[in-house]
C-alpha cells in the first residue's frame, strides 16, 4: 500500500511538472503562478509597483517584462539572460523619439566623455561613478543604438511627466562645470516657476532646449562656448588659440585637423555659421513664445558680447602659459605635453596649468552660460570675476617661473 501510495505521490509530482505553465513574463491578463511578478514582488517591490503604475501597464496592449527583457530568463539559476532594454527596444515603439535623439549632443556624452584626454588616467571606478554617471546618456551598446532613455525617463515608471521637470535636468547639469540648474533655478525663470509651478508662466529647461518634446537637444554655441567663423578677426584668432589648447595633438597642421575634426564631430562648438543661426533661430522662437523677438534678441547679442569677451581673456591666458612651453621654462618630456592642454584638467602637471583649467572649465563656463541663462551673479561674480582673478594669478606665476628660469 506504501509503494503504491510513493507511486502515486511520485506520479502526481510528473504530472505537475509536465503540465505546469512555463514562467511567462508579467501582462495585464497573468500574474498568476510561474509569471515575474511573483519573483519580483518578493525581491524589487518598488519595481514592480512602479511598472504597475506606469503608462506601458496601462496601455492597451501592455508592454510587459518580456517587451524590454525578453523571455529567456525564466528562473533564479538564468538571471543573465535577461536583456537590458537599449535604445533600439525603445524604438518599436518610440521611432521619432530615438531619432530625433541620435541626432542631439546627448547621443555624443559617452565619446564626448572618453575623449578628453584625463579620462584613461582615472581609476575604473571614477570613470563609471563619477564621468559616466552622467555621461552614459550617450551609452554605446553592442546592438549599435545609442543613449540611454532612462537616464531622464527613470525605471520602472518610465514617465514623461517626470522627464518633462526641470529636476529631471539637474542631476547632470549642475555643479562646477556646467551649473545649468542652478543658474536657471535662481534666475527670474527659476523664482516664478517655484512661486507657481503649475501656472506655466515661466519657461523649465524643456521649453527652451526640447521645444515641441524634440528630444535631439542642442544650442547654438555649443558646450564650449566656441564658434568659428567669428564676427571679428580677434574674436576669431582667439577661438583658434583655445582651440589649439583643447586635446592632445601638436600644433602642426595634420594635428591641427585632428583637433577641430574631433571637436566638430563632438558637436563641442559650432564651426559654421549655418549650423549657429539654425539653433539661435530655434532659441528664438522659444523665447518668442513669451517675449518679443527684439527683445529676446537683445539679450542673446549682450550673451554673444559676453562670450566674446570671455574668449579674449581665456585666450590671453592661454598665451601666456603656451610661451613658457615656447620657451623651455615648462618641462618637455617625451611622454609629456608640448603645449597646453586644456583638457587635462586636474591632471593638468603644473599649479600655472591647474588654475588655466580652472579658469576654462569653471569660471569661464558659468560666466558664458550664466549670460544665456540670465543669471546676472552667476554670469558675474561667480564668472567674470573669478576669470579675471585667475588671469592675474597665471600672470603672476608666470613671471616668478621667468624670473628663477633666468629668462
Amino acid at each position: 500500500m506504501k509503494q503504491l501510495a510513493f507511486g502515486v505521490v511520485v506520479l502526481g509530482l510528473v504530472a505537475v511538472v509536465v503540465l505546469a505553465p512555463a514562467r511567462t513574463p508579467v501582462s495585464s491578463a497573468d500574474e498568476g503562478e510561474g509569471s515575474c511578478v511573483v519573483c519580483h514582488e518578493k525581491l524589487n517591490p518598488g519595481l514592480v509597483s512602479q511598472w504597475r503604475a506606469s503608462m506601458h501597464a496601462q496601455a492597451e496592449k501592455v508592454v510587459g517584462c518580456e517587451t524590454c527583457h525578453g523571455s529567456d530568463h525564466q528562473s533564479e539559476a538564468d538571471v543573465e539572460k535577461a536583456k537590458d532594454a537599449t535604445p533600439k527596444t525603445c524604438k518599436k515603439c518610440h521611432f521619432k523619439q530615438v531619432k530625433q535623439f541620435k541626432a542631439g549632443k546627448h547621443a555624443l556624452a559617452e565619446a564626448s566623455a572618453k575623449a578628453i584626454p584625463m579620462f584613461g588616467n582615472q581609476p575604473e571606478s571614477v570613470q563609471k561613478m563619477a564621468c559616466l554617471g552622467c555621461h552614459s546618456i550617450g551609452k554605446v551598446w553592442e546592438d549599435g543604438s545609442v543613449g540611454s532613455c532612462d537616464s531622464c525617463h527613470t525605471r520602472h515608471l518610465f514617465s514623461s511627466a517626470e522627464a518633462r521637470t526641470p529636476e529631471a535636468c539637474e542631476t547632470c547639469h549642475m555643479g562646477e562645470d556646467h551649473s545649468q540648474y542652478e543658474m536657471w533655478s535662481s534666475s527670474k525663470h527659476g523664482v516664478i516657476h517655484h512661486n507657481e509651478p503649475e501656472s506655466g508662466r515661466a519657461p523649465v529647461c524643456q521649453d527652451c532646449h526640447m521645444a515641441e518634446g524634440d528630444h535631439g537637444v542642442m544650442t547654438g554655441w555649443g558646450f564650449l562656448g566656441l564658434r568659428l567663423p567669428n564676427t571679428t578677426e580677434e574674436w576669431t584668432n582667439d577661438t583658434m588659440t583655445i582651440v589649439k589648447a583643447i586635446g592632445p595633438w601638436g600644433h602642426d597642421e595634420e594635428g591641427m585637423n585632428a583637433r577641430v575634426g574631433a571637436i566638430k564631430a563632438l558637436k563641442l562648438a559650432r564651426l559654421d555659421d549655418e549650423t549657429f543661426q539654425q539653433y539661435r533661430e530655434k532659441m528664438l522662437n522659444a523665447c518668442a513664445k513669451c517675449h518679443t523677438r527684439g527683445y529676446a534678441k537683445e539679450h542673446l547679442d549682450t550673451a554673444d558680447e559676453i562670450i566674446r569677451e570671455t574668449t579674449h581673456l581665456m585666450a590671453e591666458a592661454v598665451r601666456v602659459v603656451d610661451g613658457l612651453y615656447t620657451d623651455g621654462i615648462l618641462p618637455l618630456t617625451e611622454d609629456g605635453p608640448k603645449h597646453t592642454d586644456l583638457l587635462m584638467f586636474y591632471d593638468s602637471p603644473t599649479e600655472i596649468e591647474q588654475e588655466l583649467y580652472r579658469m576654462f572649465m569653471f569660471h569661464r563656463q558659468k560666466a558664458f552660460q550664466g549670460a544665456i541663462h540670465v543669471n546676472p551673479d552667476y554670469m558675474h561674480w561667480y564668472g567674470w570675476a573669478p576669470m579675471k582673478s585667475s588671469m592675474q594669478r597665471i600672470q603672476a606665476l608666470a613671471k616668478a617661473m621667468r624670473e628663477k628660469a633666468g629668462k
